[in-house]
């Protein structure tokens, strides 16, 4: 698994970065031994922050969720670039290949390119699904578009309660060991 996180300046706004931390450290709880999971933040510039590691180091993966902080423009096609490049690498043959790309919906496209990416790569087995985390109506279509495109699906994350449990059900609907 491949966490793609959007931690741009919009995501300070509402609560949506505490919002997101919140779900992905309830998702920590339920990791395995055999998961593993890589997390990558975009901003201006797209960073891996949590290199591959497994599910049983739990404290280490919650102090860097909890690290995060949001700000910078919002490079969305750098990050994913980088997320499949990872998934790619750490490709694990009838696992759970699969990018989770949380963001607000305000990522700047920055290349038209974004659905042949998402396309080859749904090909080569890795799949992408989309978190919008309070977005508005208008980004839902284009984030829908994306998780479709990549055979994943699309989560729309409002509040705590919906995110306590919809992003662990994502991962298990795809996880089959």
């Amino acid at each position: 698994l491949v966490f793609l996180l959007d931690i741009s300046s919009s995501m300070r706004k509402e609560g949506k970065l505490d919002l997101l931390k919140a779900s992905m450290i309830e998702m920590v709880g339920v990791l395995r031994e055999v998961d593993k999971i890589t997390i990558i933040t975009y901003s201006t510039f797209a960073k891996v922050v949590l290199k591959t590691t497994t599910g049983n180091n739990k404290e280490e993966i919650i102090s860097i969720i909890q690290n995060i902080k949001g700000e910078g423009m919002t490079a969305g096609a750098t990050g994913m670039k980088l997320a499949y490049r990872h998934a790619r690498n750490n490709f694990v043959k009838g696992g759970n290949n699969q990018i989770i790309m949380a963001t607000d919906g305000n990522f700047n496209k920055g290349n038209t390119k974004i659905e042949r990416l998402v396309s080859k790569n749904k090909e080569r087995g890795v799949l992408i699904s989309v978190m919008g985390i309070k977005n508005k109506p208008e980004h839902s279509q284009d984030m829908q578009k994306i998780s479709t495109l990549g055979g994943g699906t699309y989560l729309h994350i409002d509040n705590y309660m919906v995110s306590k449990e919809i992003l662990i059900q994502e991962i298990k609907r795809n996880s089959t060991k």
